[in-house]
């Protein structure tokens, strides 16, 4: 799980300085976040964002930090229930 966390920092990181993403950046790094969730509560998050992304030519980094804060609750949720 700390592999998920550590992307989600690592794009959080790279999307800081800009506005918009294109849909093919946001689907790499979807399909790397979803190889480390694709087993958790966390995975149907990701394969709806996959989906966006055929739908979609631009995100913008407002609305991935927001999409990137959903994960990681939803990752800290799984890790903390008993």
């Amino acid at each position: 799980m700390s592999n998920a966390r550590q992307l989600i920092e690592v794009w959080r990181i790279q999307i800081a300085d800009q506005t918009v993403i294109s849909a093919s950046a946001v689907q790499d790094r979807l399909f790397d976040l979803w190889g480390e969730v694709r087993d958790t509560p966390s995975a149907p998050l990701v394969e709806q964002w996959l989906t966006l992304t055929v739908e979609r030519e631009l995100f913008s980094s407002d609305e991935l930090t927001d999409f990137l804060a959903d994960v990681e609750r939803s990752l800290l949720e799984g890790v903390s229930t008993p």
